[in-house]
């Protein structure tokens, strides 16, 4: 949890107070950090998660600390329950400002051993998940002003080997962003998305690195050479989602340590 007291202006980012976040994926892993990152800046938090152990505990976790969240149990690939919880928010909270689509669902398998259903369930959580929160939102957004935030990965623009449905995903999602940002300009609704490169501690590191060896293959991947934090990609979700970001919208922003740029030597 960052240090910054809730509602205040820091260098750790803008005052988002009396602004409503929507968040889907936000138990847990990347989703949580931006969650309580938000929270910490003065906005409200409404978080949609799978399972209701966890949602509990993300809510508590922002409570805790002096922050507002409410949660809701679906599942992003449930089109009508995510139109209910985005009609249901605006009832009792208001418009939304802010929609952050960070669900996910990802695992290592080369293409000639993966399933059809292997494939389409990481479509329909990353691209479908993101189309149904996105488009249920937009009814219930305050017009101008609101933003609208994918989290997407480096596989949408770098072809990885044991990644092909989830390269597919998200270049799904990064075009979507593209498309929805055109279409949803004129109405004063900013499209955007953050790619994360590896990210220390998450549910996805220890996944697709489950190694030493393979820890230290990624690590050198990186431009940088080391892995991300979660408080990474929620201080560039904070930016796109603040007034200095106004005239950016149809952007994928990288945070990814220069990931997606190749292996790299280092000199």
């Amino acid at each position: 949890m960052t240090a910054t007291s809730v509602g205040s202006t820091s260098a750790a980012g803008p005052n988002y107070g009396g602004k409503l976040v929507v968040i889907s994926g936000g138990s847990s892993g990347i989703g949580l950090g931006i969650a309580q990152h938000l929270a910490a800046l003065g906005a409200k938090l409404v978080i949609i998660g799978r399972t209701q152990e966890k949602l509990d505990a993300s809510v508590a976790s922002i409570e805790q600390a002096g922050g507002s969240a409410f949660g809701y149990a679906a599942d992003v690939r449930e089109a009508a329950r995510i139109a209910e919880i985005m009609a249901d928010c605006k009832a009792k909270h208001g418009e939304i400002d802010i929609v952050i689509a960070a669900a996910a669902g990802n695992f290592f398998v080369p293409a000639a051993r993966m399933s059809a259903n292997a494939f389409k369930t990481v479509i329909d959580i990353d691209l479908i998940g993101c189309f149904n929160l996105f488009s249920a939102a937009l009814p219930n957004l305050r017009k101008p002003g609101a933003s609208l935030i994918a989290i997407t990965a480096p596989q949408g623009q770098r072809a990885m080997a044991g990644q092909a449905h989830a390269c597919a995903a998200k270049a799904g999602i990064d075009m979507l962003v593209k498309c929805l940002a055109i279409e949803w300009g004129a109405l004063g609704v900013r499209v955007n998305a953050v790619s994360p490169g590896p990210i220390a501690g998450t549910e996805g590191m220890a996944r697709l690195a489950a190694t030493p060896e393979v820890e230290n293959f990624v690590r050198e991947a990186t431009a940088l050479k080391r892995f991300g934090g979660v408080q990474d990609i929620a201080d560039a979700v904070a930016y796109l989602c603040c007034a200095q970001a106004g005239y950016v919208t149809g952007s994928i922003l990288d945070c990814d340590g220069g990931m997606r740029h190749g292996n790299f030597v280092s000199l």
